[in-house]
């Protein structure tokens, strides 16, 4: 048996360049994974199973509609006993699934002698999940299209980043939902992606922490007003801005908070965790 770390990620902000002919809209989004994670364990068998510890159909399963396409373009039959303990909240922004998705997918194409370049694996993993090519490399993942358009950045200050997770209690993000209500005044011009991008490479995280934007959390917090409350109480008391991770439902705050006693009365509201970025 073999047993997989996927990780978790958060979205440095997410910004909207416009909708496109397809209907899908054009994103930009660096991406960084941290350190909270699924367990995977695959064995060999007769068949191919794949369950979870919160019994997500098997159908409806990114990782068994991957290993399906991936038995269908290469003709390898796949045959694994798959079981996830997953610990990443569904719906949480974190990107559970598609974390999953990749971490498998990858780990298969390498023990059957990569049958398929990354190129390859990439628009595979992609046709099921935009999210899932950003979990296929290392270091900090630049998203752009609808999030299929990955480059993998080595940007050592993003790295082991402390950072604060604040995980809604029983708040699933309507990601689709989101998306539609998106409206032209919240696109941002190319120009501003080009500057963030420089940002970026030069490693400097606290000008892209002032200069973060992202309406999809925007219109997340627009719906559920209690979380805003909160989060804007929080922001006041501890003197830190709070973030919200993609569409939603988590937020994150980059350092640990100074402030356990005003913290403590959200812990209801909230699951809130303390990690690194990897």
């Amino acid at each position: 048996m073999v047993i997989l770390k996927s990780p978790a990620k958060i979205n440095w902000g997410l910004w909207i360049l416009g909708r496109r002919p397809d209907g899908y809209h054009e994103i930009f989004t660096p991406i960084q994974k941290i350190g909270l994670f699924d367990l995977i364990e695959i064995e060999k068998s007769n068949s191919l199973t794949v369950q979870t510890s919160n019994n997500i159909p098997q159908e409806e399963n990114f990782v068994y509609k991957g290993l399906k396409k991936f038995e269908e373009v290469t003709g390898i039959p796949q045959r694994w006993k798959i079981f996830i303990k997953k610990q990443i909240p569904i719906g949480g922004g974190l990107g559970g699934g598609s974390s999953n998705l990749a971490t498998v997918l990858r780990w298969v194409n390498n023990y059957w002698n990569k049958p398929l370049n990354f190129e390859e694996l990439k628009n595979l993993v992609a046709a099921i999940s935009s999210d899932a090519p950003s979990f296929l490399g290392e270091g900090t993942a630049i998203a752009e299209g609808r999030g299929e358009k990955v480059e993998f950045w080595d940007i050592p200050t993003f790295k082991g980043v402390k950072i604060t997770l604040f995980i809604p209690q029983n708040i699933i993000s309507p990601t689709g939902e989101i998306y539609r209500r998106v409206i032209p005044k919240m696109y941002s011009p190319r120009e501003e992606i080009e500057t963030l991008k420089e940002v970026i490479k030069a490693g400097d995280l606290k000008r892209l922490l002032e200069l973060i934007k992202n309406p999809l959390g925007e219109i997340f917090l627009s719906i559920h007003p209690e979380l805003k409350e909160a989060i804007d109480f929080i922001q006041k008391k501890c003197y830190k801005k709070i973030f919200v991770s993609g569409s939603g439902s988590s937020l994150y705050t980059v350092g640990s908070l100074e402030c356990e006693n005003w913290v403590d009365r959200l812990k209801k509201r909230f699951k809130i965790i303390s990690l690194e970025t990897l």
